[in-house]
C-alpha cells in the first residue's frame, strides 16, 4: 500500500507506534494511569511510572521491563512542585529526553454541595486541577523547551455533564477541559495538548461506590454499552492522542464514555 500514501506526512502502516517515544505517566501505579502506562508501552514506548504509591509504580514498571520493554518507576506527588522537578530530574537521567506527558490521578468525594465539608471541595481540586497544572508546568515545560511534544490530561464524562453529588469532582474536571484548551493555545504549534474524559471505569477509584448497587445499576444504565469500562479501554484512545495518527488533533477532549454523553 505504501506506493499510494508516498506524499502522506505519515506512513498509515506506523502512524500509531510509539517506539520512538519516552513517556512520562503521573498516577501511572493503579487505574486509568496504570493501563495507559501499559498500553504505551505495549506500543513501544519507553515510561517512567511516576506516583505517590513507589511499590505499587515499581510492579508496573517491572511489568513492562519483564515483557522486554523499557520502564522505571518513579516516586512523585503532583501536588507538590519540588516533588515534581525531582522526578523529572530522575527521568532525564534515566532516559536523557521525553516527549510525551499523561497527566492522570484524581480523587472524589460524592456529597451533595451543602453537606460538602470545604477541605473535601479543596483536596479534590487540589490532586485534579491544580494537580495537572503544576504537573503540566514543571514536566510539561520540558517539552515546550524542545520543541515537541504531545500531552494527554485526564478529564472526565463529569467535567462535561456535571451530576448530583458531583460538585467538587465536576469542577475539577471542568476546569482540566478549559485548561487543557489554555496549554493547546499557549503551546502550539510545536506541543499538542488534548483531554480525556472516560465514562464510569472499574478503577479502585470507582469499585468502592460499586458496592453500592443502586448507584451502581443508576451509572451503569447511562451508559449505552450497559456497563462501566475496563480500565484498558481507556489505553487505545491514549494512545491514538499521542501518536502520529492524532498529528492534527490539538485542544481537544475526547469522551471514552461508552456512549454517556450521545444521550
Amino acid at each position: 500500500m505504501s506506493y499510494r500514501t508516498t506524499d502522506w506526512r505519515f506512513d498509515p502502516e506506523t502512524m500509531f507506534a510509539l517506539d520512538d517515544r519516552t513517556a512520562v505517566v503521573t498516577g501511572g501505579a493503579s487505574g486509568l494511569g496504570r493501563a495507559i502506562a501499559l498500553g504505551v508501552a505495549a506500543r513501544g514506548a519507553s515510561v517512567a511510572v511516576l506516583d505517590v504509591d513507589t511499590a505499587s509504580a515499581d510492579k508496573v514498571a517491572t511489568a513492562i521491563t519483564d515483557g522486554g520493554g523499557s520502564a522505571i518507576a518513579v516516586e512523585a506527588d503532583v501536588t507538590d512542585e519540588n516533588s515534581l522537578a525531582d522526578a523529572r530530574d530522575t527521568v532525564l537521567d534515566a532516559f536523557g529526553d521525553y516527549d510525551t506527558l499523561y497527566n492522570v490521578p484524581g480523587t472524589n468525594v460524592r456529597v451533595p454541595v451543602l453537606d460538602l465539608d470545604p477541605a473535601d471541595w479543596r483536596a479534590v481540586i487540589e490532586l485534579n486541577l491544580t494537580g495537572v497544572f503544576l504537573s503540566a508546568k514543571v514536566l510539561g515545560e520540558h517539552l515546550v523547551e524542545r520543541g515537541e511534544g504531545s500531552v494527554v490530561n485526564m478529564a472526565s464524562i463529569r467535567g462535561l455533564d456535571g451530576g448530583a453529588a458531583q460538585s467538587a469532582y465536576s469542577a475539577s474536571k471542568g476546569g482540566v477541559v478549559q485548561f487543557t484548551k489554555v496549554l493547546a493555545a499557549e503551546w502550539a504549534p510545536n506541543v499538542r495538548v488534548n483531554a480525556l474524559a472516560p465514562g464510569y471505569a472499574k478503577t479502585p477509584l470507582v469499585r468502592e461506590a460499586m458496592a453500592d448497587e443502586e448507584w451502581y445499576e443508576e451509572m451503569r444504565d447511562g451508559h449505552l454499552l450497559d456497563r462501566f469500562a475496563d480500565p484498558e479501554e481507556v489505553a487505545g484512545a491514549a494512545v491514538f492522542l499521542v501518536s502520529d495518527a492524532a498529528s492534527f488533533v490539538t485542544g481537544a477532549t475526547l469522551p471514552v464514555d461508552g456512549g454517556w454523553t450521545a444521550v
